[in-house]
């Protein structure tokens, strides 16, 4: 089903910050995009390395004298350094490195460009093999268009090119010809071109990466993702020897909240509690939708004394909270229950998430409203009691 006209328009303005810097992007859309980013600049460094040598042996026939093995020369060289890049490019899985390596990509191909017309004493010639060197920035413009790039990252890397065709046309004393300002024109309507297939490729990949992560409800993480980001945090949180804690929000009653004023406020309420807590967390903490009214905060580098007095200070900013409940101008206030437990050697992810569990059903045996926290080794008497149940 299609977007109305108004509907896509807010939704493109929500992108503007994500397609304008990386920056505004999540750490984990990060590493998405860099392994996205990591494939294409090592296929286009491949391919553009076999296509650069095979042109080699048409500069020995088709070049005059002395510059068809200088540039051949040179040629080869530009291969070797991109089949390095690729090489290089494909061991690595960071944004940064991903933007370094497009970086050296484009200054390379730019760099041979500017040797190959110094090589021809920058030609003014607009038919023949030679005239095909004076092509080559409308190429190199051309090939990234593959990339999913932001809009500061891509005018970073037509810049290069703009700045290297400006300097050869100013020694070739061609800038402000009829035929070279024809090129220019041509070259901007590519590069906007460029630009659109680019920030449509991020803003594709963003619309798919946050329809596969996060809750459509509340746009926290959604349980998969959420748990995924949790291993990947305590592990590099052993790795350190630094703490890990976890806690585990439940609404309390939401229920009741369904069955009186229907299901429509209770997906306000929801929103609500999750954008609240969303804006009152460290940028390292990872929040998702566990299911339900149940909401996990994972903290890493953050002790079992720490994780109660943040459990404390939500518990109090929680009951002051005015949630709409859609019918004139009436709210709603909730209270919540935590469950707590932290990292201890030899524990997993699901060890320390069964022990909040645990605390979170000891807050509903003690009338809701309060956090608790579980040890290992605790045992809580009311567990008995929930296995007889059971």
């Amino acid at each position: 089903m299609h977007e109305a006209p108004g509907q896509l328009l807010k939704t493109i303005k929500l992108y503007i910050p994500d397609l304008w810097s990386a920056k505004a992007h999540s750490a984990s859309f990060r590493e998405t995009r860099s392994g996205y980013l990591r494939s294409r600049i090592t296929m286009l460094a491949c391919v553009w390395g076999v296509l650069v040598i095979a042109w080699i042996p048409f500069d020995l026939l088709f070049l005059p004298s002395g510059h068809g093995e200088a540039i051949a020369l040179s040629r080869a060289l530009l291969g070797a350094f991109l089949f390095a890049l690729a090489r290089a490019n494909h061991q690595q899985t960071s944004l940064r490195h991903a933007q370094l390596c497009m970086s050296l990509l484009v200054i390379g191909l730019n760099l041979f460009y500017l040797h190959a017309v110094w090589q021809l004493d920058f030609p003014l010639v607009y038919s023949g093999f030679i005239y095909g060197y004076t092509l080559l920035p409308i190429i190199h413009v051309a090939v990234l268009t593959i990339l999913p790039v932001t809009l500061k990252e891509s005018l970073g890397l037509l810049a290069i090119t703009a700045a290297t065709q400006l300097y050869v046309d100013q020694q070739a004393g061609r800038i402000f010809t009829p035929e070279n300002l024809a090129d220019y024109w041509l070259q901007n309507v590519l590069a906007l071109m460029v630009l659109w297939s680019q920030l449509s490729k991020l803003y594709m990949l963003m619309r798919l990466y946050r329809q596969a992560t996060l809750d459509p409800l509340t746009g926290v993480y959604n349980r998969r993702m959420l748990l995924q980001q949790a291993q990947k945090s305590l592990q590099l949180c052993d790795m350190k020897k630094q703490p890990f804690s976890v806690l585990i929000f439940d609404i309390d009653k939401f229920k009741r909240i369904n069955d009186t004023w229907g299901h429509s406020t209770g997906d306000k309420v929801l929103r609500g509690f999750a954008t609240f807590l969303q804006g009152n967390i460290r940028k390292s903490d990872l929040f998702g939708r566990y299911g339900g009214e149940e909401f996990v905060l994972f903290l890493p580098n953050c002790n079992a004394d720490n994780a109660q007095q943040i459990a404390d200070r939500m518990l109090s900013a929680i009951r002051q909270l005015d949630l709409p409940t859609g019918y004139d101008q009436s709210t709603l206030h909730i209270t919540t229950s935590i469950g707590i437990a932290s990292y201890t050697n030899g524990d997993t992810l699901s060890s320390m998430m069964e022990r909040a569990d645990r605390a979170l059903y000891e807050c509903k045996d003690s009338g809701r409203d309060c956090a608790r926290y579980h040890s290992v080794g605790y045992r809580y008497a009311g567990d008995e009691r929930r296995k007889a149940v059971a």
